[in-house]
């Protein structure tokens, strides 16, 4: 059987209709995912993009292979075995269309093409539209002879941030003045340290340094003041990035590889719109950056269903792995979603504990479960916020009323409860020490942190 991966990056669930967006932003994916099994709770052990790719093309959370950051200077551990290499060694031909390979060393091993636009010179892998990725996947597609066994992961970027959806897209979901002088929601944003970032062009970053001041420009506005119309671009983008994914689907199924085909579609982190003043971006161990869509389809789509069991990153290499009928490794962390796609329901199955890190911007450990979430930092960030945090997600899934101190008995348990977790899995894994710690947070948070220190904010 043939195995399509795509991977539709900094894809928040919460944006997509099927898991129940408000606005329609993605009617080929939902349509897709009417004769599919769709992971109502898939949550990532690890963002951003390094650590969480990192996850999914190894089965192992970041305590055990040891990327916990992006841009981190650590290697992956020893002896760490991806799943394009086991493909590969198995039969597959295994492709990619994916900018991954140019990041890290672990994430080349095993494929036997790498394909433009991967290798588009003088152009931020953010940038590569839907479009130029199609038109390297189709063709590809194309040329599959009916023999071929493949194994193909496609990655597109579109709702990454900058977000300049084609200019025809920019007023889908926004009406009239997104620099109103009564509209302040974006304002806080000019008091924060990456305002000098975005809102001001530099030579030396000509993707992110001054995309805020761009999408005023092209709005005809001297500068954004409703963070609502920065909003609808990350929608428009994804209504663009739809559209595309729909060609792509109709091109598998006019070829007949439908037929045959086993397609995932997944992302490795979400987006912050506002919330937390958190301006679009992927840190803080919020939901909205945490949880992910998953969604997966066999041949027949007779199994069509929605799970509500929680499933992580690591589970879609044992997966693919079941899928291909190859023998899932020793010391797997992930285990196969294949009996949930299949309609048959495990009756036993991991509970909805999930322990998840970030070291990039900010250096934390969060434990999710029985509804709370407790965020703990180890080092302080530069939005000072506090070093815990705990919230009841049910009754506040936006995650704004920190119960820390109100819930200071469940705050302490879980606080408990997960050094044991850390402690246990270092020793498991044959850590000694905390990998967060012992690495210290990215190069890329350190910069920011003496950036910050002298602006003009700190």
């Amino acid at each position: 059987m043939n195995i399509i991966l795509i991977s539709l990056d900094t894809l928040s669930a919460k944006h997509v209709g099927c898991y129940g967006y408000w606005r329609e932003t993605t009617p080929n994916i939902d349509k897709f995912a009417q004769n599919a099994v769709l992971f109502e709770n898939c949550f990532s052990p690890g963002i951003p993009t390094q650590p969480c790719y990192t996850t999914t093309f190894s089965g192992r959370v970041p305590l055990d292979h040891g990327i916990v950051a992006h841009g981190g200077t650590a290697d992956i551990k020893q002896g760490v075995v991806m799943l394009q290499e086991i493909l590969s060694e198995n039969g597959y031909h295994t492709a990619c269309v994916s900018a991954l390979p140019n990041m890290k060393p672990w994430f080349r091993k095993g494929w036997k093409e790498e394909l433009p636009p991967a290798k588009i010179e003088s152009q931020y892998p953010q940038m590569v539209t839907a479009e130029q990725i199609n038109g390297t996947a189709i063709p590809w597609l194309r040329d599959r002879k009916k023999s071929d066994k493949f194994f193909l992961f496609l990655h597109y970027w579109d709702v990454h941030t900058p977000y300049f959806a084609p200019m025809e897209y920019r007023n889908r979901f926004y009406s009239g003045n997104p620099g109103n002088p009564d509209l302040t929601s974006f304002l806080p944003f000019e008091s924060q340290p990456f305002a000098e970032w975005w809102l001001k062009p530099s030579e030396s970053d000509r993707v992110f340094a001054g995309w805020i001041k761009r999408l005023a420009q092209e709005a005809g506005v001297e500068k954004i003041t409703d963070a609502e119309y920065i909003v609808a671009q990350y929608d428009a983008e994804l209504v663009y990035l739809d559209e595309h994914i729909g060609i792509l689907l109709n091109v598998i199924n006019e070829l007949g590889l439908d037929e045959n085909t086993f397609i995932m579609f997944m992302s490795d982190h979400g987006e912050e719109m506002y919330e937390h003043g958190i301006f679009f971006d992927h840190h803080g161990l919020y939901d909205a950056n945490i949880h992910t869509p998953l969604i997966a389809k066999l041949p027949d789509t007779s199994n069509a269903n929605r799970i509500t069991h929680h499933v992580r990153h690591e589970d879609i290499f044992s997966t693919i792995l079941d899928v291909a009928d190859v023998d899932i490794p020793d010391g797997i962390e992930g285990k196969s979603l294949l009996p949930f796609i299949k309609g048959d329901i495990p009756n036993k199955w991991r509970d909805d504990m999930l322990l998840t890190e970030e070291n990039s911007w900010m250096s934390k450990w969060a434990l999710r479960k029985n509804g709370f979430k407790l965020i703990k930092a180890r080092a302080k960030d530069w939005h000072n916020f506090p070093p815990r945090e705990l919230y009841h997600l049910s009754s506040d899934p936006k995650e704004m009323n920190n119960l820390v101190e109100a819930e200071s008995k469940i705050a302490d348990e879980m606080d408990k409860e997960l050094e044991s977790l850390i402690s246990e899995g270092l020793k498991r894994y044959g850590r000694s020490i905390d990998p967060l710690v012992e690495q210290g947070l990215s190069p890329m948070g350190q910069r920011a942190w003496e950036w910050i220190k002298k602006s003009k904010y700190w």
